[in-house]
């Protein structure tokens, strides 16, 4: 399978994987205050955090969205590295939650 192998500021936070996912994965955000001239924005600075997840493909059954890491915390100067690796063991997903096949675009 393939996974990401996430690491901030050099420690491993997952290996982020599974045998049945369609959709994989890292996502850092900054949110607010981003830049000198962002008009629409609460005051501070922006809130910066990182989110590994993903959602399984299945032929039939359930589908879940998966969360290996949700919401860690980033500041100005972290490292974030992510490595696209093949591997037949990944990490188990941190938090599991079914998804709604109903909001799914339809197919062309």
């Amino acid at each position: 399978m393939i996974a990401f192998r996430v690491k901030l500021n050099g420690q491993e936070l997952c290996l982020a994987g599974a045998d049945d996912l369609s959709v994989l994965n890292a996502i850092i955000n900054a949110v607010g205050r981003i830049g000198s001239k962002t008009k629409k924005a609460r005051d501070g600075g922006p809130d910066l955090y990182l989110s590994v997840g993903g959602l399984t493909g299945r032929k039939s059954g359930t589908d879940y969205h998966l969360r290996w890491v949700e919401f860690e915390d980033l500041v100005i100067g972290d490292k974030i590295e992510v490595e696209l690796v093949e591997t037949s063991v990944a990490d188990k997903p941190t938090a599991k939650r079914r998804a709604d096949r109903t909001g799914r675009r339809p197919k062309k």
